[in-house]
């Protein structure tokens, strides 16, 4: 690559030109490299090997982020057509006479005549897509399926639904997706508009050493147009390589764990809400040395927060102010949240005013009018972490008053006696064959799953 001219800072003209509406380059240039995850040769074999299970022949194929191609390599298909935006990924690529690129943005072409969509779509989190990218691609996508993509969707949603419409009424899509895609709350709109079109489905849940550095569990996604009986199969990957079928996306008969519906909580009762996504965890919470080199003050700059439980032993399920200095501050861990509820000090405002613009190039800071300024949440008087290994997630008492951050969600109208019945009943519940795999041996539980076993299994809240 020629740093002159095509660099995080630089980018080539042509790629300039595709991107200039997207928004802020270091935004831009954050998302392009974000995408560049290269697919294991072995996942793109087999892939191909479950499209020749399905089809006998094969005219048309389209890959909306080709890369250097590799998924035109070593098959048979009347037409390849990839798209991929920085003509750097390919450079130097040998295609088959049957294959092309395309250098520009996949959205801007309108394609319907596709026998196969395929391929590894890029997995961006909401919070870094250009908005002007996400705003076109939603655009491009309400037009096209009538699918209005949530505001928390991560780049491969609009992959997803963009290859759902570009092939033909009997088209087959088989993509690299996060397994998660199955039961996540944020992908309901995409699952609802493949059961309205009554499609099958079959999902293939891969080791998590798939891929080396890639927090998420990836599956083959099949969704074949052609045959309308609704069926959705899931199978996981065993130690051999092979597949072998599952119960339920969570592995088990008795299913994944209902999601309560946000309308039916009542914000006054016991309940569990999100952590703080402040925008950049990296620039808006600090370790104690941050804070100290800043000259920041406890309790008029930053207040205390968690931003994983991961730190504090099972043994101890009580987040006080001496296991929070033992655990969290004297470790050197993110501890420390801005406050924005009140006037910045003139120390609080050096600190924010040294932050460079290309630190914050996310959605959530860029949709502010004041790029760190968050409503502060409340102190929940309960800790809970969403991601486990074991049978069940941590949970520890609140007395710290530190603020939840991340994946450390809060239970709020709690009161020390329903703590202990969520605490203790949570170590007799064994949620691994209930909820869905996330990443790295971890599964995750979502804040409307522990809503309803709030209700449903410990008889707290609104029943």
């Amino acid at each position: 690559m020629d740093t002159a001219t095509d660099s995080p800072d630089h980018p080539s003209p042509a790629l300039a030109q595709r991107t200039d509406h997207w928004g802020d380059w270091s935004a831009v240039s954050l998302y392009l490299d974000r995408c560049q995850v290269d697919t294991p040769n072995a996942l793109v074999e087999a892939i191909w090997t479950r499209i020749g299970e399905l089809r006998s022949t094969i005219g048309k194929v389209v890959d909306f982020g080709a890369g250097d191609a590799r998924f035109a390599k070593n098959a048979t298909f009347g037409e390849y057509v990839g798209y991929e935006i920085d003509e750097d990924r390919h450079a130097g690529v040998e295609l088959p006479a049957n294959a092309r690129i395309i250098n520009h943005c996949a959205f801007a072409d309108h394609i319907a005549n596709a026998d196969i969509c395929l391929g590894n779509p890029p997995y961006v989190r909401n919070q870094d897509l250009p908005i002007g990218w996400r705003t076109s691609a939603s655009d491009i996508l309400i037009d096209r399926t009538g699918v209005a993509v949530s505001g928390l969707a991560n780049a491969w949603q609009y992959f997803f639904l963009l290859s759902l419409a570009s092939t033909k009424p009997d088209g087959l899509c088989a993509l690299i997706l996060p397994f998660e895609w199955v039961s996540r709350p944020s992908a309901l709109p995409l699952r609802d508009y493949i059961r309205r079109n009554q499609w099958d489905v079959a999902v293939y849940r891969l080791s998590d050493t798939t891929f080396n550095h890639v927090l998420t569990t990836s599956s083959i996604t099949i969704v074949d147009k052609a045959v309308r009986t609704e069926q959705w199969h899931y199978y996981e990957q065993t130690t051999k390589g092979s597949f072998a079928p599952l119960d339920s996306p969570a592995g088990s008969d008795l299913g994944v764990v209902p999601y309560l519906p946000r309308t039916a909580i009542n914000p006054d009762s016991p309940c569990a809400k999100r952590g703080l996504s402040p925008g950049s965890q990296k620039i808006l919470t600090l370790t104690e040395g941050e804070r100290v080199r800043n000259g920041l003050s406890v309790t008029i700059d930053v207040v205390r927060c968690v931003t994983s439980l991961r730190r504090l032993p099972t043994d101890v399920p009580r987040l006080d102010r001496t296991a929070f200095n033992r655990y969290y501050r004297d470790q050197g861990a993110k501890c420390w949240l801005i406050r924005t509820d009140r006037e910045p000090s003139s120390a609080l405002r050096l600190y924010l005013d040294s932050i460079p613009e290309s630190s914050y190039q996310t959605a959530t800071c860029l949709n502010r009018s004041v790029w760190w300024q968050f409503t502060m949440p409340k102190v929940p008087d309960a800790l809970f972490a969403q991601s486990f290994k074991g049978t069940f997630p941590k949970c520890a008492k609140n007395t710290a008053q530190a603020h939840a951050v991340g994946g450390v969600c809060g239970l709020y109208n709690i009161t020390d006696r329903q703590f202990d019945v969520v605490a203790t009943g949570f170590r007799g519940l064994d949620l691994r064959d209930r909820v869905v795999a996330h990443s790295n041996g971890f599964r995750k539980i979502e804040i409307g799953q522990l809503n309803a076993l709030l209700q449903q299994e410990f008889q707290i809240g609104d029943a």
